[in-house]
């Protein structure tokens, strides 16, 4: 072997399993929080994938849009000290659980139904509004590994909670539905109207949300969601739920802000 095949060998052989890197500034500018550590950047990395490809850990993305329709631009995937779970991303739209969802004039991918679900005072198991509460979603079903995988790396669960930040805003939310394992950064319709994005064009004579303009029209990038594993509650009812994710989103964040 000649010593140029020899140093051409050594630099592909080096460069094939390298790991994807963290960049050295994770989050957007204004949001003051310790780096953390990599909860996965090769899972990190499967959204950019699928942002530029379409498949995501090896599959095709089949949700309606699509990621190259609907790019998630996840920059970051971190572990805080403390063990909560920050990460940022574009912001969609979710409308489930409302009223507007719920009714005859839904977009395709509306659904009356949330992955949390609450008794009313008659018994009766009824969805979280997303015209009332500000909730995040998380990625979830999808072929193969890929199903359940952000639960598995992160901890975060439907019920969990925690405060999400963009536009000089912060919000707590509660983690109230699941979407698709390729698309990470979703969030109600309130949590948009609290953020400044209003996305309701139009509101019957109680204020309830009876149209969106064009599904919803999201944030592009740079939103921080910050999730705090194990911290759900058994006791929520819709009366409840909107006052406890408001109340418990600012204690844990609290938190996190003394430790920092």
């Amino acid at each position: 072997m000649t010593r140029l095949a020899a140093l051409l060998a050594i630099v592909l052989a080096g460069a094939t399993p390298a790991a994807f890197q963290a960049p050295e500034r994770p989050w957007p500018r204004g949001v003051a929080l310790p780096a953390g550590e990599p909860v996965s950047e090769d899972y990190r990395h499967q959204f950019d994938l699928c942002d530029q490809g379409g498949t995501f850990l090896g599959a095709e993305s089949r949700y309606t849009r699509g990621c190259r329709g609907d790019p998630n631009r996840v920059t970051a995937l971190r572990r805080l000290p403390g063990g909560a779970v920050g990460y940022v991303s574009k912001l969609a739209v979710d409308l489930d659980g409302s009223a507007f969802a719920c009714g005859p004039n839904h977009g395709r991918m509306d659904q009356c139904g949330t992955t949390l679900m609450l008794r009313d005072p008659a018994g009766r198991e009824v969805p979280v509004d997303a015209d009332a509460v500000p909730y995040a979603v998380i990625p979830d079903f999808g072929p193969g590994e890929a199903d359940g995988q952000f639960s598995r790396l992160t901890g975060v669960h439907v019920g969990d909670f925690g405060v999400v930040i963009a536009r000089g805003r912060t919000v707590p939310v509660i983690v109230a539905d699941t979407g698709p394992a390729a698309k990470l950064g979703e969030g109600s319709l309130a949590l948009h109207r609290a953020l400044g994005n209003e996305q309701c064009v139009t509101k019957d004579s109680k204020g309830v949300c009876s149209r969106v303009d064009n599904e919803g029209d999201g944030i592009d990038a740079d939103v921080t969601t910050i999730l705090f594993p194990g911290s759900a509650r058994s006791d929520l009812t819709p009366g409840s739920i909107a006052a406890v994710t408001r109340r418990e989103g600012l204690r844990l964040w609290s938190q996190l802000a003394r430790k920092g």
